[in-house]
């Protein structure tokens, strides 16, 4: 298994590379071709609006066929395809197309994550998510390394081509993933309708809408802009972007290993969306770089907190030939987060400001934080 579990681990690294080397600099790219706020908002937000509607059929499929190598595959592929036709899109039409590519790649995320739990045993389930976010993480990382030194030196098209050659490295490693058999009962209506009810699944995926929010209209859409509007650099803006995740890399072990064992599911969730709050007001009130600096080391820790165990509870409470499905449910409705949050922050600053779009966006925090002991507190009793 340790084998398997290196070669899955490379592969999620260099799929999320693929992923995000053009990430930090794509809003400042699409800046440059000269589309406004509100069209950036769209091209950025269809990448979630897709995986809203892939990721449920896509979880089914993977559950009924086991062909998880199969679906991780496909994945790698589509964002190596939608890399390399970024590098010679112009138009809002084919910029689209290409997002939406990437959002299927993205939609093949589940089979990874329950690939890579199905290397351990059932009781190991937080320290496997926390393993793989870590490993997630680890590609974002090396994305924006690679992002960072490009665009410094060549401008903010050439991350496109990294982009393009990580995926080229996730394919070639996803074809010598070894599938893992799991037993699982014929498929039964009655088995994916409880999973579409189940109020685990339900409670998570609301909490992962909002945290998709915060993800997509600030940190991986707009902040790079914000930074960009008071004077920051490409390597700024790298530096900056690049904080969010290595934090995430650095302290994945203490968080999943200690943290998290002290802390309820209801403490981890209020915690994190309140520290999601702090992140936005420290981005909509920056002057200079040092606050967004501080807003990323802390959004990290949060996201690493609050995608954690939202993800292990679902992966506790669901039965392993369902999960897929179950994950596809959750990060499916996710998917509204990640549609939702570049539309509305593009809109909000469009009209108004980034200032008043990151306020928005913390009180929407605020709000989510006081709602986790009300919906969560039940489901963690049970």
């Amino acid at each position: 298994m340790k084998r398997s579990r290196l070669l899955l681990s490379v592969t999620i690294i260099f799929f999320w590379a693929s992923e995000y080397c053009h990430s930090p600099y794509f809003t400042p790219y699409l800046q440059t071709l000269g589309f406004t706020a509100e069209l950036i908002g769209i091209m950025t937000g269809i990448y979630g609006f897709t995986q809203t509607f892939v990721r449920i059929p896509m979880g089914i499929i993977t559950d009924v066929t086991g062909c998880y190598k199969k679906t991780i595959l496909v994945g790698t592929v589509f964002t190596t395809v939608s890399s390399f036709g970024l590098i010679f899109s112009t138009s809002f039409a084919s910029i689209l197309l290409c997002r939406m590519l990437a959002g299927i790649a993205a939609s093949s995320w589940l089979a990874f994550t329950i690939l890579y739990a199905a290397y351990y045993e059932a009781d190991e389930s937080v320290t496997a998510v926390t393993n793989v976010n870590a490993y997630n993480n680890t590609g974002r990382f090396l994305a924006f390394i690679l992002g960072t030194i490009t665009a410094s030196l060549w401008g903010y098209k050439i991350p496109l081509v990294c982009s393009f050659l990580t995926g080229v490295i996730a394919v070639a490693c996803a074809v010598f993933l070894k599938p893992v058999p799991i037993k699982r009962e014929p498929l039964q209506v009655s088995h994916l309708a409880a999973v579409f009810v189940h109020p685990a699944v339900l409670s998570a995926s609301f909490f992962a809408v909002m945290m998709q929010i915060f993800l997509q209209g600030t940190v991986y859409s707009f902040t790079s802009a914000v930074a960009k509007s008071i004077g920051a650099s490409a390597l700024e803006i790298g530096i900056n972007t690049a904080l969010f995740t290595v934090v995430q890399v650095v302290l994945a072990g203490f968080i999943g290993g200690k943290v998290l064992k002290r802390l309820s599911t209801v403490q981890s969730v209020a915690i994190g969306f309140a520290s999601m709050a702090a992140c936005c007001l420290l981005v909509g009130t920056a002057r200079n770089m040092l606050p967004l600096y501080a807003a990323q080391i802390l959004g990290g820790v949060s996201n690493l907190m609050v995608n954690s165990v939202l993800t292990a509870q679902i992966i506790r409470k669901i039965p392993q030939e369902n999960q897929s499905t179950a994950m596809g449910l959750f990060q499916a409705l996710y998917g509204i987060g990640m549609t939702a949050g570049p539309l509305l922050t593009g809109a909000l600053a469009g009209r108004y400001s980034y200032g008043t779009a990151y306020g928005f966006i913390a009180v929407l925090m605020i709000g989510t934080a006081v709602l986790a002991p009300v919906i969560l507190g039940k489901i963690e009793r049970a």
